[in-house]
């Protein structure tokens, strides 16, 4: 049953993708608002990645909260394999709508780190995560690692949406970016963007499942191999 929803899922990724990247080419027209803002509309397509990824990271991280509270009442590793996968997955997210932000930087402003409030936040909420990855590896007790990494997930939780959606929305941290945040909701772009970016979120989200699937898989045959092992050498 788990790979044939592994097979559905890896279909619907790659065909969603596939769409995705040729209306994007060959359909999406450049953005009239983007053309008089920045001198480019065909730059406005980078939000078909750049969005996605940054909102699909942050249901990475609530998931993985959630994950968190499920081990932290049940004890059940299983819940703390899907909340290491999921921030595993969604830091890797982060990293890339960084990524993507920077070069949309360089191609709107002019240069790759401009230090913009949305910027900087992002950079905190990896800033994070790379903590929880660096103390769930220092911990070698199980349990215990289980214990204070779920614990680390629902208090990261409580700091991403300070960042996502608290932090940048402020009128004091609004007035002083050039982040073109919010033109989609507030229906700035046009019908092409408003769908494609949509089937794109379809796709990252589905890609984050899958991913956070095939990591969890990972951990739990890790996890019965080790307790194989334990049982041969108390044998």
């Amino acid at each position: 049953m788990r790979r044939t929803i592994g097979h559905i899922l890896t279909v619907a990724i790659g065909v969603l993708m596939v769409v995705v990247f040729t209306l994007a080419f060959f359909w999406v027209p450049p953005a009239k608002e983007f053309a008089e803002w920045y001198g480019n509309g065909h730059i406005a397509k980078i939000i078909f990645v750049h969005v996605p990824l940054a909102i699909v990271s942050f249901i990475g991280f609530i998931a993985a909260a959630i994950f968190g509270v499920a081990y932290l009442m049940t004890r059940k590793a299983q819940w703390d394999e899907l909340s290491y996968a999921s921030i595993e997955v969604g830091w890797l997210f982060a990293v890339l709508a960084t990524v993507t932000g920077s070069y949309f930087s360089r191609l709107a402003w002019g240069e790759w780190w401009s230090w913009d409030p949305r910027q900087t936040t992002m950079l905190l909420v990896l800033l994070t995560y790379s903590a929880y990855l660096l103390v769930r590896g220092a911990i070698e007790d199980t349990e215990r690692k289980a214990s204070v990494s779920a614990a680390y997930a629902v208090l990261g939780a409580v700091a991403s949406i300070f960042f996502y959606w608290v932090v940048p929305y402020l009128p004091t941290v609004q007035a002083a970016s050039a982040h073109p945040s919010g033109i989609i909701a507030r229906g700035g772009l046009d019908f092409h963007y408003r769908l494609v970016v949509r089937l794109s979120m379809l796709a990252f989200l589905l890609l984050f499942v899958q991913l956070v699937r095939t990591k969890s898989a990972i951990l739990r045959l890790e996890r019965v191999k080790m307790q194989i092992a334990l049982r041969e050498t108390e044998a």
